[in-house]
Order: C-alpha cells, then sequence, then structure tokens
C-alpha cells in the first residue's frame, strides 16, 4: 500500500483527482502527431481479428430458437479471447502518455496475461449484459436500456491498465476503476461524450477522419490513466507480478 507505484492511485481513491478536459484533448493531439501509425495500425489490427472472429460466431452459431443465447455466450468468450490485445491497445495509450515507444504488435504483448484479463472481462461481460434485460422489462425504450451499459463502459475504463500496470486482480482491478470513476463521473463522462461526438464527425467524412480520432481516442484514455492513477517508472521489460505479496493492493 505504501509502495511508489500506488502513491498516485491512492491519493487518487483517498482525495479524488481534477482532471481538465481541454488541456487533456490538447496534450493528446500533440502526442499523436508522430505516434498515428503505429497507433492505427494496431486498431486496425484488433478490429479485425473482432471481425473475423465474429464471423466465426455467426457461422457457428448458425439458426434456431437458441441462437439468441448462444450468440451472446459466444460473445462474451471473443470478448475474453480479445482481452489481451484490447488491453495491448490501452498500454500503447499509458505508454505514450509517458513518451514510451509504442509499436503496432505491441497489441500481442500481453497473452501471457490471458487469465486475469479474460476473467477481468468475463466479469464486466457478465454486469454489463444484466442492465438491458432489466430496462426491456421495465418498458424502457432500447436506448434508455443500453444508457446503463454505456455509462458503466465508462466506469471501467482504467480496469485493463489496472491489472497490466498496477498488477491489480481482476476483481480489485474492476472495483477500484468503479470508484475512481465515481469521483469525477461527471468529467469522466463528458470527455467521453466528446469522443463519442467526434467519432460521429470522423464517420461523416467517409471514415478519413478516423485517422486522426482513433489514436486520439486511445492517447486519451492513456492520459487519462496517467492523470487519475499514475505510471509506475520501470522499464518497459519489467512486468508487474500477479503473485508477489507486497505488489498487492486493497482496493
Amino acid at each position: 500500500m505504501n509502495e511508489p507505484r500506488f502513491a498516485r492511485l491512492q491519493q487518487s481513491l483517498e482525495q479524488g483527482f481534477t482532471l481538465t478536459p481541454k488541456a487533456i484533448f490538447q496534450e493528446a493531439w500533440q502526442r499523436i502527431q508522430s505516434a498515428k501509425m503505429p497507433i492505427l495500425l494496431a486498431t486496425v489490427g484488433v478490429v479485425g481479428c473482432w471481425l473475423l472472429l465474429n464471423q466465426l460466431l455467426v457461422t457457428v452459431s448458425g439458426e434456431g430458437e437458441e441462437t439468441s443465447w448462444s450468440l451472446s455466450l459466444l460473445g462474451l468468450l471473443i470478448s475474453m479471447i480479445m482481452a489481451p490485445m484490447s488491453g495491448g491497445l490501452d498500454m500503447m495509450g499509458v505508454h505514450r502518455s509517458v513518451d514510451r515507444p509504442i509499436r503496432p504488435n505491441q497489441i500481442f504483448d500481453y497473452f501471457r496475461y490471458l487469465l486475469p484479463l479474460a476473467l477481468a472481462s468475463m466479469i464486466m461481460g457478465i454486469i454489463s449484459s444484466l442492465f438491458l434485460p432489466l430496462g426491456q422489462s421495465l418498458g424502457l425504450p432500447p436506448m434508455l436500456s443500453m444508457l446503463p451499459t454505456l455509462i458503466l463502459s465508462v466506469a471501467l475504463m482504467f480496469t485493463f491498465p489496472l491489472i497490466l500496470e498496477k498488477g491489480l486482480s481482476p476483481v480489485q482491478a474492476i472495483t477500484t476503476s468503479l470508484r475512481l470513476f465515481a469521483r469525477q463521473w461527471l468529467v469522466l463522462l463528458s470527455i467521453h461524450l466528446m469522443m463519442m461526438l467526434l467519432f460521429m464527425g470522423a464517420v461523416l467524412t467517409f471514415g478519413i477522419g478516423l485517422i486522426w480520432v482513433a489514436p486520439l481516442y486511445i492517447v486519451v484514455k492513456g492520459i487519462l490513466y496517467r492523470e487519475v492513477c499514475g505510471v509506475e517508472g520501470l522499464p518497459d521489460s519489467q512486468a508487474p507480478s500477479f503473485h508477489t505479496p507486497k505488489d498487492r493492493f486493497d482496493a
């Protein structure tokens, strides 16, 4: 708990933190100028794998009364399989936020953490899946039923980096991310709303704008993590341990 690696995180949890959206976007814009291509290539790789696995999902599930359930279960399985690559994208943003080198194949560096990342993905998927049926059972419109799921996705944005960079367990990372979100939920939602508007604008340019918007989003998330949780000043080769007692953090 008293280790330097947890100092900023502990301060954020106990005393809160301050975020300035304008400053975050300005810094992120500057940081993507010489890093768009690696992040774009990594993003294309992740999206390509998602599409390939989803196509496989549709092919395997077939048709029938149980298709909806099978799609949900296979979708959860794909999220678990893709968790190391998604975490790799998050870590590219974190590394860029502290001027560490990044490369497109960095998304493949974290498959050794498949178990904790997949477990975290499964827990988050199960929690998120509860809101839509609940909203529908209450007679809410589909958009309102999806709103809690969208908010939860923002609330859990720090989960993968907390596992990979701080070495927290899946449950610790999820609960810590939720606690951090509760500290500045309005600002974090505002930043993501701005990003959503930028993505919509990029789509209207026939996707050309995504060349800037996609890397911007990855780096914005990295800067948010740096400001809220802090980044350990160790060489990239030194990975966090999931089993060393002194590295544990009491969320």
